[in-house]
């Protein structure tokens, strides 16, 4: 077998371009792929929690990059197709075009608010897949793609066949490669087409229930407008709806990281106890939601709190590792690793509060002195942030 490199590919694109043509057309024709291109080397990637517990990674698939070229095409073809007979659910906002972790966002967070500053309480549970894209059943998932109408020409549907089935995976840590094993379940992490699918397998979760659901990817809430008792049992039949969809398709809410928020203005709120797959569910003040921290007060000084902390850390490690270097390396330094922080999803919990304006600002003006490399006090702060922006 004979192993391109990467670089050659790049390099030399014009020239093998016809080659890799003809094995795509081949590939699409037969609905086959070649074995190379359905065998992965994982990489655990770290997520939070103890460092030693394996459930604490996340692993992704590093594949064919020939094989994540076509992924790429067939992943088009497959979203047109999705798009133009509106069969994606328009609660799931991850991977689709004019839509965006803000945009689920700002939908979600104008609803609820909405709802609060009517006096209204409202219950949210916060659910937690588990293991979501690594227990999603192949011949389930190719009969919701065929109910979707996803087979038509060029045996799409035996070309994704061929792509979850006899797959075969090897973790490779530090240079270190184990042994190889069947993959008999899941949609790969760090392919092209994975996500994709995966949003089709959960596309029909909001069928199961009538109170209102929010996706993304598998960031998922279920929440509801209390006004009186039965509410609350019908957010709870909702619960027991979504356990029971689990179970037909094969996956798997993680009851214990499954938590409820009540948000209200009343002094005596209505509660209940709510129950996921018999686990009772805790109930917190706030909790983190695709980056930002939601919290039962709808205000953001928590989040605003967390996401300084953790601005001023980086900033104080460039400032000591970058101190002298040029103007230009350490304005990318700033854009890419302090003001990222501070800008995600700023449209939506843009600050009111002096003190957290304050405190953003503050953050701010100690990157554009340090970046100009200005620290008189005659020396407008205000038009050095400006030349930053």
């Amino acid at each position: 077998m004979v192993i391109i490199h990467i670089c050659h590919l790049k390099t030399c694109s014009v020239e093998l371009a016809p080659a890799v043509t003809h094995i795509f057309n081949i590939s699409i024709n037969t609905g086959v792929l070649p074995e190379d291109w359905r065998n992965a080397d994982i990489a655990p990637i770290f997520k939070k929690g103890n460092k030693y517990e394996a459930a604490n990674y996340r692993p992704v698939s590093l594949t064919s990059v020939c094989c994540k070229t076509l992924e790429h095409i067939i992943c088009r073809h497959i979203l047109q197709h999705l798009e133009k007979h509106r069969i994606l659910s328009n609660l799931q906002h991850e991977f689709r075009s004019g839509h965006s972790c803000e945009s689920q966002l700002i939908i979600t967070m104008e609803d609820i608010m909405r709802r609060y500053d009517q006096k209204k309480q409202v219950d949210l549970v916060i659910l937690d897949f588990s293991k979501a894209f690594d227990t999603v059943p192949h011949r389930k998932l190719l009969h919701k793609l065929r109910n979707y109408g996803i087979h038509g020409n060029f045996n799409i549907l035996r070309w994704i066949s061929s792509f979850l089935m006899d797959r075969q995976q090897r973790v490779v840590v530090e240079g270190e490669t184990s042994t190889k094993c069947a993959v008999d379940s899941g949609v790969p992490q760090g392919t092209v087409l994975g996500p994709l699918l995966f949003l089709c397998h959960i596309n029909d979760l909001p069928l199961s229930v009538s109170s209102h659901v929010r996706l993304f990817a598998d960031d998922c809430l279920l929440y509801r407008e209390i006004n009186c008792h039965s509410d609350h049992i019908q957010l709870q039949e909702d619960l027991k709806s979504l356990e029971l969809w689990a179970r037909k398709w094969g996956m798997k809410f993680n009851a214990t990281k499954c938590y409820l928020m009540s948000i209200h203005r009343s002094r005596s709120p209505s509660s209940y106890l709510y129950s996921h797959n018999n686990h009772i569910l805790k109930q917190v003040q706030d909790n983190p939601y695709i980056g930002v921290q939601i919290s039962e007060d709808l205000k953001w000084t928590t989040y605003i709190n967390k996401i300084c902390n953790r601005a001023n850390s980086i900033l104080g490690f460039i400032r000591r590792n970058l101190q002298h270097s040029n103007r230009n390396f350490k304005e990318t330094a700033y854009v890419s690793l302090v003001r990222s922080i501070l800008d995600y999803a700023s449209i939506v919990w843009d600050p009111s509060m002096k003190k957290d304006i304050d405190k953003i600002e503050g953050i701010q003006r100690r990157a554009a002195r340090f970046v100009m490399n200005d620290y008189s006090r005659k020396s407008s702060v205000t038009e050095m942030m400006r030349q930053l922006h």
